[in-house]
């Protein structure tokens, strides 16, 4: 099974801000409510483990399948060989700040089964959580902990 979703938003920050943000996971739930926290393990690079906590829910580690700075943020979280979610945030910048389109997609011949009301619930809420992603790259960042 093949599905997949997608929303976009507009931020007035550009695309450095938005990526800032995007990596910043003591901010996730600022623009994630559903999300508790997020850690990336590593450095920003393809490969590197992204540690995500949903709220209610075990903590489940995402590959990086692809990044570009200050463009392209793809993770993938695989079942065995029977399912992947994927989850992919795309920058463009604009005059006035940057355009963010967020995709949620599963694949697998187990997919709909394992992942079909989780990807759905995702999909449901995204194009909130987009507005708020933009909101949040423009407030000011917090400092880094000491």
């Amino acid at each position: 099974m093949r599905w997949e979703s997608t929303a976009g938003a507009s931020s007035a920050a550009g695309p450095d801000r938005v990526w800032r943000v995007l990596l910043d996971g003591r901010r996730w739930n600022q623009w994630m409510p559903a999300v508790e926290w997020m850690v990336l393990e590593g450095p920003p690079q393809a490969g590197s483990l992204l540690t995500i906590k949903p709220k209610g829910l075990r903590q489940t580690a995402f590959r990086i399948e692809a990044l570009e700075p200050e463009r392209l943020l793809a993770l993938v979280v695989t079942i065995g060989p029977v399912a992947a979610l994927r989850l992919r945030w795309q920058l463009e910048p604009q005059a006035n700040g940057t355009a963010i389109v967020h995709t949620v997609a599963i694949s697998g011949p187990l997919a709909g089964p394992l992942l079909e009301r989780a990807a759905r619930k995702i999909a449901a809420a995204m194009p909130a959580i987009l507005e708020r992603l933009a909101v949040t790259a423009v407030r000011p960042q917090p400092a880094p902990p000491v």
